[in-house]
């Protein structure tokens, strides 16, 4: 059998490649990743040998580590033109693919990887993530199985097939199965390293996973000759486990409606350490969709939508007139992001098909507030909470109700970059006193140390929360002069996060 390939589990949230909590990316490493100041080291190797197939696979890992997402496709696609066959890029763009829920490309992708590499359990792992994409629960199973039985000796492999299993029967309502699978995945405790690459003594940073997806996409804040990054799911350490060395913790489980168990263990991992932690689990907890909105919802300076959850199977229109809703409204399965099975319901009528089509056992529905302006346009704006600070990080303007950047009519249209500029320079301008006392309203609601709402405005210019967590995204800019505007707030608010770790770490409290 081949040598493993490198892998690693992305669980990722809020952002262009947010996943549920089931389809979970499983995508090939690189050597280098996750710093502007690499991507243009290894752009200026590739430039003095531009034939070089393994320096172009780390320029496309390194675009898709920093959420260029436009970029690191077209970068997978030119290693592919050189090398059709190749293992790595194939599996990380069929990955790409089923994110933006492009399945057709995903299955040629992901086909074509378990062809050339048949030998390589990664290769079966992406084809179960696609089989569930599918909705194909049943080929998901098989797929985790096959690994399992053919693949005995891989130890990441095992963990990989054993939580997709967990998670699979855990869904289709066995909870004894998924414990059997979670109890093998979970057997003994799950570290990946990072190493500190510089000079000096590094800061040991603490980082901690689910297992259950809902991850905050944390790569690019931490600096490898700064840093000796350490990365461990907390169920998997029991109170005689010793934890790595470290110096700060910093929680990237950020989602809270898929991952509760993965923070209560979280919590208790914490308060073992006694070292200074960013976003504390326990507040994480306290995020969740409906709990944030209820939270806001006596706020004068924002409208907080009416968000309940209902099981899916017995939701009637009925039920949720007597509830308060009205009709248009929207629905959507908990744990999701990026858009992924969520649905506006304009009447009665359309409701049980929509339900139908849904994942779960249990729904959002979400009061339906115009976030439409005068001139046609739906804005949506992303601010972000760090260390107790405003960062202003994306305008997207688009003509359907539901907007997200990477699908937003932005490339084409100078006037939106014009606004977005105005808007990440002065929010305030945009906003006004009402705009920011809602964020300031939003930001003490949170209490966390990283976190961030994604939110429009109503046509007298009023906040309408989106959604506010702690699993927003820093997406980098593409490399393009178009997005030259952005660089400046993607790096301000970087180099916070960079900063808050550095200071928890020397022990300066909030």
């Amino acid at each position: 059998m081949a040598a493993p390939v490198p892998c690693e589990m992305d669980a990722e949230g809020a952002g262009p490649h947010s996943t549920a909590t089931e389809r979970t990316r499983v995508r090939v490493s690189a050597s280098r990743f996750s710093s502007v100041d690499q991507l243009r080291s290894i752009e200026a190797e590739l430039a003095q040998r531009p034939d070089d197939a393994g320096l172009r696979y780390e320029r496309a890992r390194c675009l898709d580590d920093l959420g260029r997402i436009e970029d690191a496709m077209y970068a997978y696609r030119a290693v592919l033109l050189a090398d059709p066959r190749h293992f790595a890029a194939l599996t990380n763009l069929g990955t790409l693919f089923i994110e933006q829920e492009r399945l057709d490309g995903a299955t040629v992708c992901l086909h074509a990887a378990a062809e050339a590499s048949p030998n390589e359990p990664l290769g079966q792992l992406n084809l179960a993530v696609l089989a569930i994409a599918r909705g194909d629960a049943g080929a998901a199973r098989a797929a985790y199985e096959a690994v399992l039985e053919h693949f005995p000796a891989d130890a990441q492999a095992r963990l990989h097939a054993h939580n997709g299993l967990a998670r699979l029967y855990e869904r289709a309502g066995e909870p004894e199965c998924a414990r059997i699978h979670e109890a093998a995945a979970l057997a003994h405790p799950i570290a990946w390293h990072f190493p500190h690459r510089g000079t000096g003594e590094p800061i040991r940073v603490l980082v901690l996973s689910s297992p259950r997806g809902g991850d905050l996409i944390s790569n690019q804040f931490f600096d490898e000759n700064a840093v000796d990054r350490t990365v461990i799911v907390p169920e998997s350490y029991g109170a005689a486990d010793a934890l790595p060395p470290h110096d700060v913790i910093f929680n990237g489980i950020g989602e809270p409606d898929a991952t509760q168990p993965s923070l209560a263990a979280a919590a208790e991992l914490v308060a073992r350490s006694g070292a200074p932690v960013i976003n504390d689990p326990r507040a994480v907890r306290a995020t969740g969709r409906q709990a944030m909105m209820e939270r806001l919802a006596h706020e004068p300076a924002l409208i907080a939508p009416r968000t309940r959850r209902f099981a899916r199977a017995s939701l009637t229109a009925e039920e949720l007139l007597a509830d308060g809703f009205a009709f248009p409204l929207l629905v959507r399965s908990p744990g999701f992001h990026a858009g992924t099975n969520f649905e506006r319901v304009d009447d009665a009528a359309a409701l049980p098909a929509t339900l139908a089509a849904l994942p779960g056992d249990e729904v959002y529905a979400i009061a339906f507030h115009e976030a439409r302006d005068d001139d046609g346009w739906v804005r949506k704006y992303r601010v972000l909470f760090i260390d107790g600070r405003h960062y202003p990080i994306h305008l997207a303007l688009a003509r359907q109700w539901k907007v997200h950047y990477f699908s937003a009519a932005m490339a084409d249209h100078a006037e939106h970059r014009a606004e977005e500029r105005t808007f990440l320079g002065d929010p305030h301008a945009v906003l006004g006193d009402d705009g920011m006392r809602a964020l300031a309203s939003i930001a003490a609601a949170l209490q966390l140390d990283y976190g961030g709402v994604d939110f429009g405005r109503d046509r007298s210019g009023r906040v309408i929360v989106f959604e506010a967590n702690a699993t927003m995204t820093i997406n980098a800019p593409p490399d393009d002069p178009r997005w030259d505007y952005r660089r400046e707030a993607h790096a301000r608010a970087i180099d916070a996060v960079r900063t808050m770790v550095r200071e928890r770490a020397a022990g300066r409290p909030r």
